[in-house]
């Protein structure tokens, strides 16, 4: 009766669908038809309706039908179920479903905004087009640099061996932001900015940006910055369906309760979270750790040189470089944060302890640390990164002499974190040490970073990440690995 008094009124159907109880029969109508049609269904339900038994509500508009057309649908396992998730991984919310008698097509209805975001996902997710990723860049410092070029250099080999586009849509600083949809090009992005900057014509920062990334073709928020308060920006991303590439710090060392809500968000939406790069550059130690902890073994103790900067550091002391010429030449080759105190003050080192500490499900917070500095507190308290890489030259002959005392007693500096696990509690340790030849740090070179895990499995001999753990580069190719994992993640689900 509905179809034929919407057929009388000239009011074309593009859709219909019964729910499995019969309780609702929806159609699916131009915009245009809405009041026609609902008049000629109440006249035709008239009886019903003057009874109470049914109701006509108008329940979305505008909404838009998308429509998967293909040869022997039916004879493809999970066709149907491919499209659905496709679509709902996109975090487009489905209306309505309708499958066609001959098994030729699939509909579904979502919400007009969300037109041209579903057909992309849908053809991605059918190998119609490349798995785009559309990315936001926060942080255009030498990390975020050094990203733009890999992708630069990447993207045809990964279109061509991978079909995989990595799409720069936006980048952020501090200062503001700059979007286009249609794409930036990675070597112009950061000059883009500036000149957006300089003109007053850039938007105020990342998260005004949001909204807008969500509705491209898998969306991804790449921190690279050192920024606090980015987990306000992680959160609002979550609820907008964006996945978020971290290689800063600060949000996993928060307080326990709202590290534990960052990541809860990140579950509740659907949404990943990826911060290889927060440990250890582009070293595998938190995806190392965590198969060690899902495979069921116990972590006795995790000890390491976590930061490439301070390895570094001690390695050039050690060859007889003075302290403020060695911080120099770290900062100067991008090792160190923006200001080197961050480095040498080895808070740094201690929220990357942290990290490891609660991927074992260790419930430290960052004053719980035992830390000790590189060099005496004191000499931490320079604002300014010039005047403080200048009065690092009163320690020069200090800490050389301590150096070579180290020496002759056939040891060597090296600034080490410790994280033991017990009954009463974590413990964890921060600070410089001397060791032996026998030690696994002795033979670190440059900015080579290694973290040991000694566990049941590998009690006598234990598990050794170890290689490069400072520099752009590096970090870079580190949170471009975590991005392809989204697009791997993505292709998997086709």
């Amino acid at each position: 009766r509905i179809l034929a008094a919407l057929n009388e009124a000239g009011v074309p159907v593009w859709l219909t669908t019964e729910s499995t109880l019969g309780q609702s029969f929806s159609v699916v109508i131009p915009g245009v038809d809405e009041v026609r049609a609902k008049s000629s269904i109440a006249e035709a339900l008239a009886p019903e309706l003057a009874l109470g038994d049914l109701r006509i509500e108008p329940v979305l508009s505008p909404v838009s039908l998308v429509t998967l057309v293909g040869e022997h649908m039916g004879a493809q396992p999970n066709v149907a179920g491919k499209f659905l998730n496709a679509i709902g991984a996109a975090g487009i919310a489905v209306r309505a479903v309708a499958q066609g008698a001959s098994a030729r097509s699939i509909s579904c209805v979502v919400d007009a905004d969300q037109t041209a975001t579903a057909v992309r996902t849908v053809h991605g997710a059918f190998n119609l087009a490349h798995t785009q990723l559309s990315v936001l860049l926060v942080g255009k410092g030498v990390v975020g640099g050094s990203l733009l070029k890999q992708i630069e250099r990447q993207n045809l080999t990964l279109g061509r061996e991978h079909d995989v586009e990595v799409k720069l849509v936006g980048i952020a600083s501090s200062k503001g932001a700059l979007f286009d949809a249609d794409g930036l090009p990675p070597p112009e992005a950061i000059a883009q900015l500036d000149k957006a900057l300089t003109a007053g014509k850039a938007a105020k920062d990342a998260g005004s940006m949001l909204k807008k990334l969500s509705q491209l073709p898998n969306p991804v928020l790449v921190d690279c910055s050192a920024a606090a308060g980015m987990e306000k920006i992680y959160r609002k991303a979550f609820e907008h369906g964006i996945n978020v590439v971290s290689a800063n710090k600060q949000p996993l060392a928060l307080p326990t309760a709202e590290r534990a809500a960052l990541l809860n968000e990140a579950r509740k939406h659907f949404r990943a979270y990826h911060y290889e790069t927060t440990v250890g550059a582009a070293l595998p130690v938190i995806e190392t750790l965590k198969n060690l902890v899902r495979t069921g073994d116990h972590v006795i103790t995790i000890e390491g040189a976590f930061s490439g900067t301070l390895g570094f550091l001690c390695d050039r002391l050690v060859q007889g470089d003075a302290l403020s010429a060695a911080v120099r030449q770290a900062k100067e080759l991008g090792y160190t944060e923006p200001h080197p105190r961050d480095d040498l003050s080895g808070l740094d080192v201690a929220r990357k302890a942290v990290i490891l500490a609660r991927e074992l499900g260790l419930q430290v917070e960052l004053g719980d640390v035992a830390l000790e500095p590189f060099v005496p507190a004191e000499h931490l308290r320079e604002d300014d990164p010039e005047k403080f890489l200048q009065s690092l030259a009163r320690l020069d002959a200090t800490v050389a002499a301590r150096v070579a005392a180290s020496k002759a007693h056939g040891k060597l500096p090296r600034y080490l974190a410790r994280i033991t696990p017990g009954a009463a509690g974590a413990k964890v340790t921060v600070g410089p040490v001397e060791v032996d030849a026998a030690h696994p740090a002795a033979s670190l070179r440059g900015s080579e970073a290694f973290v040991a895990f000694h566990t049941e499995r590998y009690r006598e001999y234990p598990l050794v990440v170890r290689g490069a753990g400072a520099g752009g580069a590096v970090t870079a190719a580190g949170v471009l690995a975590d991005i392809l994992r989204l697009a791997q993640n993505i292709q998997g689900r086709r």
